[in-house]
């Protein structure tokens, strides 16, 4: 957690697919998995950390040719249980582009037992096999289908602004407060 100076706090990771993310509301607002794998610290926890409003986000993202991109966001924070853990998020800079910013930014939490997003064909975390904080449906999908190679397709770990539909290899959510 050293990166771009240091203290950071893992939010999200996955690196392989030992670890299913189809997960309800329930397990997403606990937290799940093995930090030093594939993991989600909890919406309860994200809300505690950021509840001040002052973090930042860093997305780093790696592709199965093993290049490497990130996201980094100066304001970054959700509401709590009561307000669907609502995504705002801000200030985009680095190498990836923002596939937050126009999808996901004022969006409340999806899951496969809660659906919360605005599109009105179904549910956007049961179709794109994840949970996100999804609109119609998304632009980013880090929670999703966890694939064995660069296959395209929705379901999957993608970043829109970086490799369009393509599956990631690894990704990883941090958050620091802002300096």
């Amino acid at each position: 957690m050293s990166i771009d100076g240091g203290g950071w706090t893992a939010i999200q990771r996955r690196q392989d697919g030992s670890t299913d993310f189809y997960r309800t509301w329930s397990e997403y607002k606990q937290g799940f998995g093995d930090p030093s794998k594939n993991y989600w610290i909890g919406n309860d926890a994200i809300y505690e950390l950021t509840k001040n409003k002052d973090h930042v986000l860093r997305v780093e993202l790696q592709s199965f040719d093993d290049a490497e991109a990130y996201a980094q966001s100066s304001t970054f924070y959700i509401a709590d249980e009561d307000s669907k853990y609502k995504l705002t998020v801000s200030g985009y800079s680095g190498t990836a582009g923002d596939s937050l910013i126009y999808r996901h930014n004022g969006m409340k939490l999806t899951t496969r037992d809660k659906d919360n997003d605005h599109w009105s064909g179904g549910n956007c975390a049961v179709s794109n096999h994840g949970a996100w904080w999804y609109n119609r449906c998304h632009e980013s999908n880090l929670n999703g289908l966890y694939a064995k190679s660069a296959v395209t397709a929705s379901i999957f770990p993608i970043w829109y602004d970086w490799k369009r539909y393509e599956a990631l290899r690894k990704t990883l959510l941090m958050i620091r407060p802002q300096n």
